[in-house]
């Protein structure tokens, strides 16, 4: 599409992974006015999933959304914070400058919830993996505080590189919110079969630390909702969106792990991210469609590949072998499928998107027979 004459200014809170989706579909949908792409952390936009795995393990792996070059036609703001936004029109920069915006997209993300522990790590940036990467290389003693999928991901990925790791959970069964007890076990399960001393059910206050210890906490995250709660933007854990990514400021919008659908669940997700920044893009300009996607995630420990598609809740329709690890657990809501989770079957998960985009009504007894083919489901 050719670019036209705009002089209008878009201001993007965030250079991560929702706020560059977001200016680059700017761009490609054909506008050329200013965009101001501003960023907390050093870096230019990148994608998180591998910084607790391959980046993580020293292999090579693609980070960046775009080579540098790209964001030649972009006013681009790294190292920068925001300190306040006036949802009439303006931002202001921890410097004092002042930019005026004709809309302004909020991808602000999220931060680390911490524990009171000295010398604990997170992982949440770009430089927290390269520093917890170097202290890695030294094949320290690893504690995990959380087994959740970040703090399972840390562990599979310091046990890979020869580390011993001891893992903390309160929960009696990881993941149980997640996945359920039964698909829980079984993680629980693949993490002690690779030599993780698991401690479920823990009093972490309780723990006595070596002082060599590597110890990275991994308990979930914080949206950062800060600028649009001070401007007297809706927000209820998240900033409230609607279904164009709108906020209760009319010329703000948000997307990525910081917004939350009115009514619905925020999604803290690579997929979600990626494509709601794209599609706050397309509301900004006014070419924007409706936003609902069945949220997908997927984590790899070890051998093992797990997604989940949607919010799986309570005990899944089990297809396959939970003790050989090559599975789906289907969730039902009457006829229809709403939720999947898989370990090591991605093409499945892949069909049972479309049974669910498609509202195709399913039959128990045929989800579970491993003689019928998921694919003929969907005719």
């Amino acid at each position: 599409m050719p670019f036209v004459t705009d002089t209008r200014t878009f201001v993007v809170v965030g250079a991560n992974l929702a706020g560059g989706r977001a200016a680059e579909t700017l761009r490609q949908e054909g506008f050329d006015g200013r965009i101001v792409l501003i960023g907390d952390e050093p870096d230019r936009p990148y994608e998180r999933p591998p910084l607790s795995k391959e980046l993580l393990r020293g292999q090579e792996t693609p980070l960046f959304l775009r080579d540098a070059s790209f964001y030649d036609v972009f006013d681009l703001r790294l190292g920068t914070r925001v300190t306040k936004i006036d949802p009439s029109g303006s931002v202001t920069l921890a410097h004092g400058e002042e930019i005026a915006f004709d809309a302004c997209l909020l991808a602000t993300g999220g931060r680390p919830r911490t524990l009171d522990i000295r010398s604990a790590r997170y992982l949440r940036t770009l430089r927290d993996a390269l520093d917890l990467r170097e202290a890695l290389r030294e094949k320290p003693h690893v504690v995990v505080i959380g087994a959740g999928f970040i703090g399972a991901e840390v562990a599979a990925s310091a046990r890979t590189m020869g580390c011993d790791v001891t893992m903390l959970e309160m929960l009696d069964v990881p993941l149980s919110r997640v996945l359920g007890p039964e698909l829980g076990r079984a993680y629980a399960d693949i993490h002690r079969d690779h030599g993780v001393d698991l401690r479920l059910g823990y009093d972490v206050s309780t723990h006595e630390f070596a002082p060599d210890d590597v110890i990275v906490v991994g308990v979930g995250i914080l949206p950062n909702v800060e600028l649009a709660a001070d401007a007297g933007i809706e927000c209820d854990n998240g900033i409230l969106v609607d279904e164009f990514c709108r906020t209760s400021a009319p010329k703000v919008f948000a997307a990525g792990d910081v917004a939350r659908p009115r009514g619905g669940t925020r999604v803290e997700h690579f997929q979600n991210a990626q494509n709601q920044g794209a599609a706050a893009a397309k509301a900004m300009l006014g070419s924007g469609e409706p936003f609902h996607e069945v949220p997908w995630f997927w984590s790899d420990q070890y051998d093992v590949n797990l997604q989940i598609l949607g919010h799986p809740a309570g005990e899944g329709i089990v297809r396959g072998s939970l003790d050989g690890r090559d599975f789906i657990a289907f969730y039902v809501d009457g006829p229809h499928l709403v939720a999947a989770t898989a370990m090591n079957r991605g093409k499945d998960i892949a069909i049972a998107r479309r049974l669910i985009e498609r509202r195709v009504e399913v039959d128990p007894k045929r989800l579970l027979d491993e003689d019928v083919a998921l694919r003929s489901l969907l005719r």
